[in-house]
């Protein structure tokens, strides 16, 4: 028998949503304002009036038991009996409500009202829809009286409806955790550190705690981390796994890995990749209204029959997978992968949607639920969470749609002018520093305020100009305002405000200068965790900055491949700071002129900047015409990346060097095994340029921890992730060329991993070119 608790918001929304997938209607209100309306309303409603009254219900279902639960916003009794009080709130005025909506509404209210009546013994029992429309905050109320067996009926029809998923979900576990206790290691053997990783992780997750780990390149953390998340779920211990990535590229080699666990005999487990919605929308330019996009007119229509077939068919749902069905269903292929996902084992996607506080997934993470965490390349999310917990709004997108309204749209205009005239006593408070830049501890109140009020006119604009040519504009910049919103929710001593003057515009920051507190309260909503990385060094501050907690565990892998495979030189003859570029630049031509003539191979050339790139490689390009060469442009499509590397091609017969920028896409994540490439040259240690918003994370982490935390660290996890490129399998070896003095620096040595402890010190050409000499002969003999 199968005991299941579900909440009476997620059962009625998930049997009786209906209509329309439609973006003008998202709610600027927050949930913390929602709540606050609330409040005022059940305190207004007199001392007779109970709120927030939790009811339950528990019913047999064939041979499930299913807990319906939750908390009804009133109850109070009147002249005709009991009531309970259904609270929404919402910009949208009652009148307008699409019927389905309202319907939905007084779904919820007649379960709660059904399980009072039940438990009270009433024979009948009215539900009260009080609706708070928020911009005129008017208060609209209607009742309707049921009789408890009409009431029996309605809930006796959902439980059944919900049970036949109930029931292929009890069928489908019971499959999964068979299939799951028998699994075994999909190869024959483990790299060296698997084994060690893969108990590591299964203990961490079995006794609910988060790991740090660093493991190189080629210990193959992927199946290290997922093969024993799955043993441990297939004992009952958790509900799914989110396994979350920084790049496309690590979320194949997830699907890569899932696939050869459910190979012969393998784990039975239903696994979806989430992709972005711009990236799957099937149209030209998305538009999320019923009017503009067939997938989304009747999208809740049509939804539960396109999900019992996908899931009754499919097991390792990807993205080619989500828009097949989608397009037989005719349904949006974003909304219905999101959808599915409440019925996956395993959820592949982007850091986002745990972490990012405006995109996360609230179907999960907004109710207790048991979860496993694998966080891919984690040291990725330390910028990552930065940007998503700081929001930006600048004073020209408010004026570029003022302009666009006509003066009859009074509202709005006078929302959008008030906004423009705080913007204007910013600017004249920095313009009379005489600054371009300024921060601020405390937030900028006055504009939040009047964003909320551009934000409400907003929202009431685009329901009533669904066709307008400003439409497209507005709504962008509607959902700016709203992330802006969101964040202010967030703000605290964790956070700056900042104004930056550029030419004809301002624009107001909220920077999150450490956004660890928000990562972790994030984390606890999972049972475990498990953050990895091949560039974790020092482990300490990843855990610090990311949400770790005193608590967390760290452990640190060796390298599975030979030293000797890998020649490692420091390159401390060639000065390459700023000041420094012009007067060392034929020595840097020259050493890279020598490491791609050693042996005939492919090469990366890793260089800080795009101004620094196109200095060397136009220069190398002159002195050495015969030697192909490649540079990196700043912008690429995914078919233009895929042709980039296609060009590095096993043995080839001339060596090719590519000049590529630091910390881009080719310097990390990229997978160019045996002689597809045998060397990478880094130049300079990768410090972030000087700015003012690094002088803040400077400022605030203070010292030398304010130094290490805004430049050092963040610049050799660069250096050693495009380091990394080069040794890929136990086979392979090539060379690593530092260049810049400032290797030499014992700050910067402590930095180097373990396996880099044979590196060898360069102090002219000569030096260089016997070193690379030597080491290919030895590799020839």
């Amino acid at each position: 028998m199968q005991s299941v608790r579900v909440s009476v918001r997620k059962l009625v929304t998930f049997i009786l949503r209906k209509g329309s997938i439609d973006s003008r209607h998202t709610s600027s209100h927050t949930a913390q304002e929602g709540a606050k309306i609330h409040r005022r309303l059940q305190k207004a409603a007199g001392d007779d009036y109970q709120k927030e009254v939790f009811l339950k219900q528990t019913v047999k279902i064939n041979n499930d038991e299913l807990t319906v639960e939750g908390r009804a916003d009133g109850l109070f009794s009147n002249e005709v009996g009991y009531v309970i009080d259904e609270i929404k709130t919402s910009e949208t005025p009652f009148e307008e409500l699409p019927p389905e909506q309202k319907e939905l509404f007084f779904y919820q209210g007649m379960v709660y009202a059904y399980i009072y009546a039940l438990q009270q013994e009433l024979t009948t029992i009215s539900v009260q829809l009080t609706y708070f429309q928020t911009i005129e905050e008017k208060i609209t109320k209607e009742i309707r009286q049921f009789q408890l067996e009409e009431l029996a009926d309605f809930f006796c029809d959902l439980t059944n409806e919900y049970q036949k998923w109930l029931e292929f979900q009890n069928n489908w576990r019971r499959v999964r955790n068979t299939s799951l206790q028998l699994l075994q290691f999909p190869y024959d053997e483990f790299r060296i550190g698997q084994r060690e990783l893969a108990v590591a992780a299964y203990k961490t997750l079995k006794t609910q705690q988060r790991l740090f780990v660093e493991a190189p390149t080629g210990t193959g953390k992927t199946i290290s981390t997922l093969f024993p998340a799955l043993k441990a779920l297939g004992e009952e211990d958790n509900d799914r796994i989110f396994y979350l990535t920084a790049k496309t590229i690590t979320r194949q080699v997830a699907e890569d890995a899932l696939k050869s666990l459910s190979g012969e005999k393998g784990a039975q487990v239903k696994s979806v990749t989430l992709t972005a919605k711009d990236k799957i929308c099937f149209l030209t330019e998305r538009n999320c209204t019923p009017e503009h996009c067939p997938f989304a007119n009747g999208y809740y229509d049509r939804i539960n029959e396109g999900l019992w077939d996908l899931l009754h068919h499919e097991n390792q749902i990807t993205r080619p997978i989500i828009e097949k069905y989608a397009k037989k269903h005719t349904l949006c292929p974003f909304e219905l992968s999101l959808d599915v996902s409440l019925w996956c084992d395993v959820i592949v996607g982007d850091y986002n949607y745990l972490f990012d506080p405006t995109v996360y997934l609230r179907r999960f993470f907004e109710e207790e639920e048991n979860y496993y965490f694998l966080i891919d390349e984690a040291h990725n999310l330390v910028a990552r969470s930065r940007e998503m917990y700081s929001a930006s709004i600048n004073r020209q997108s408010g004026e570029h749609l003022l302009a666009l309204l006509p003066k009859k749209e009074r509202k709005l205009r006078r929302a959008l002018t008030s906004l423009d005239d705080e913007f204007s006593l910013i600017e004249t408070a920095v313009t009379k520093k005489n600054d371009i830049f300024f921060s601020q501890t405390l937030p900028a109140e006055t504009l939040n305020k009047r964003l909320y009020k551009v934000s409400e006119k907003l929202q009431e604009w685009l329901g009533e100009n669904p066709k307008d040519k400003a439409q497209e504009i507005a709504l962008n910049y509607y959902f700016a305002v709203l992330n802006y919103l969101k964040i202010s929710e967030l703000y605290d001593d964790h956070y700056v405000t900042t104004v930056t003057r550029n030419y004809h515009d301002v624009t107001l920051k909220q920077f999150c200068l450490d956004p660890a507190p928000f990562l972790e309260q994030m984390l606890a909503k999972g049972k475990g965790a498990v953050l990895f990385s091949a560039s974790f060094t020092p482990l300490d501050y990843y855990q610090d900055v990311l949400g770790g907690g005193s608590e967390a565990l760290r452990y640190r892998l060796p390298s599975p491949f030979p030293k000797e495979n890998q020649g490692l030189f420091l390159l401390d003859y060639i000065p390459t700071t700023y000041k420094n570029r012009e007067k060392s630049l034929p020595d840097l031509i020259l050493a890279i002129y020598e490491m791609a003539t050693a042996k005939t191979g492919n090469y990366f050339v890793f260089l800080p900047s795009y101004a620094y790139l196109d200095l060397v490689a136009e220069n190398f390009k002159k002195t050495y015409p015969n030697i192909q060469v490649m540079i990196q442009n700043t912008e690429l499509t995914e078919i233009e990346r895929e042709n980039f590397l296609a060009a590095f091609v096993a043995a080839p017969k001339t060596s090719l060097v590519a000049f590529c920028v630091l910390g881009g896409v080719f310097s990390e994540g990229i997978d160019l095994k045996a002689t597809r490439l045998i060397g990478s040259m880094v130049v300079t240690v990768g410090l972030p340029q000087i700015n003012p918003e690094q002088e803040l994370l400077k400022d605030y982490y203070g010292g030398k921890k304010g130094f290490d935390y805004a430049y050092r660290l963040p610049g050799m996890n660069k250096v050693l992730q495009a380091a990394g490129r080069v040794i890929r399998d136990q086979n392979d070896y090539g060379v690593v060329l530092l260049v810049d003095q400032r290797f030499e620096n014992s700050d910067y040595k402590a930095l180097f991993p373990a396996h880099w402890q044979h590196y060898l010190s360069i102090n002219n050409r000569q030096e260089l070119k016997q070193n690379l000499l030597h080491f290919w002969a030895q590799k020839n003999s």
